[in-house]
């Protein structure tokens, strides 16, 4: 990091707390570059991310690295959450992330709108907000403007590079304190805390489980892009993937067209689609198996490197079972 300077990077989520925190350091005249820091698995428009942003005159810098937090989510340092969420060593990716975007840019330290007590894992206490410090190499280098009045000073507090007095003691899960600094700096917009990271999601956690041992399908954009939707079958150790509605037969239509897929031949119906072509058999069982979610449906065609169409019967909810992927019920 460079020599303590007012230049900061302001890790941005898109949540309100992290746009306070942000404007609440522009407010004491330091010089802040957000950064988002975007994974497979927390679900945001990167663009409507930069329009929030731009609002205000600040502009977004994104980070990515799939292949790096995949590999620190196979095996996390501090473990999981009640599902496939690593809240903590979450938080050390992002903050190493910063670092280097800091180093980039010639900033000295980064800003959060972490509240004390707010989450969990990840920011139950200041000793585990001091850990993950610790393991970014950010000792001391975190500015947390929405609690810092009741954290121990930091450096930049105690060499005058931010004036302690204008932060705040926020801490708990209660929002009252942040939605009145809200009107203060005229936020009229922003989304529920409820989160986004699909981690948190059980169904989701026990998909993503499945394939922890198929690197080709971890590695894979398609494969973690329809681990979001419809409902997932292994067959002969293929991936199968049925649309449950009509939203998302339109989005296995329009946005997975290149993949293997089997669908009605005439009427409306639901839509299944491989990661990969399979063998007939397979193909075969696949049909039986959409069939069953799709009471109108008379001939099915298979629509992949050739062409064909397919008769067969639904197949029944017991033998199903069998085939559905952990956790996935619907």
């Amino acid at each position: 990091m460079e020599k303590l300077n007012k230049r900061c990077v302001g890790l941005y989520s898109g949540g309100l707390d992290s746009l306070l925190a942000i404007l609440i350091a522009r407010s004491l005249n330091l010089e802040v570059y957000p950064l988002f820091v975007k994974t497979p698995f927390y679900n945001k428009d990167t663009e409507k991310l930069k329009e929030q942003l731009n609002r205000f005159g600040l502009r977004l810098t994104i980070a990515e690295d799939n292949k790096a937090y995949i590999e620190m989510l196979l095996n996390p340092r501090f473990g999981y959450g009640k599902n496939l969420n690593p809240c903590i060593d979450c938080k050390v990716f992002f903050y190493k992330k910063a670092k280097e975007f800091a180093d980039k840019i010639g900033a000295s330290f980064i800003v959060t709108g972490e509240v004390l007590g707010q989450r969990p894992m990840s920011q139950r206490s200041y000793t585990v907000l001091r850990t993950i410090e610790k393991h970014a190499g950010l000792i001391d280098l975190v500015l947390r403007p929405l609690s810092a009045k009741c954290l121990p000073q930091t450096i930049m507090e105690k060499e005058g590079i931010v004036n302690r007095e204008s932060l705040y003691c926020i801490q708990g899960r209660t929002r009252k304190a942040q939605f009145e600094l809200a009107k203060t700096f005229g936020i009229e917009d922003f989304e529920s805390p409820a989160g986004g990271c699909l981690l948190t999601d059980a169904q989701f956690s026990a998909r993503l489980k499945e394939i922890f041992k198929r690197k080709e399908e971890l590695n894979n954009p398609t494969a973690i892009e329809l681990l979001k939707i419809g409902r997932h079958f292994r067959i002969d150790g293929f991936k199968f993937v049925v649309s449950r509605n009509a939203s998302e037969t339109k989005i296995l239509i329009e946005n997975f067209s290149d993949l293997p897929q089997i669908r009605c031949l005439n009427n409306p119906c639901a839509v299944g689609v491989f990661l990969k072509e399979p063998h007939i058999d397979t193909i075969v069982t696949a049909a039986a198996i959409l069939k069953r979610y799709s009471k109108k449906a008379q001939n099915l065609i298979f629509k992949g490197s050739r062409e064909f169409i397919i008769d067969v019967k639904a197949m029944d909810d017991k033998r199903i079972n069998n085939y559905r992927v952990g956790g996935d019920n619907a």
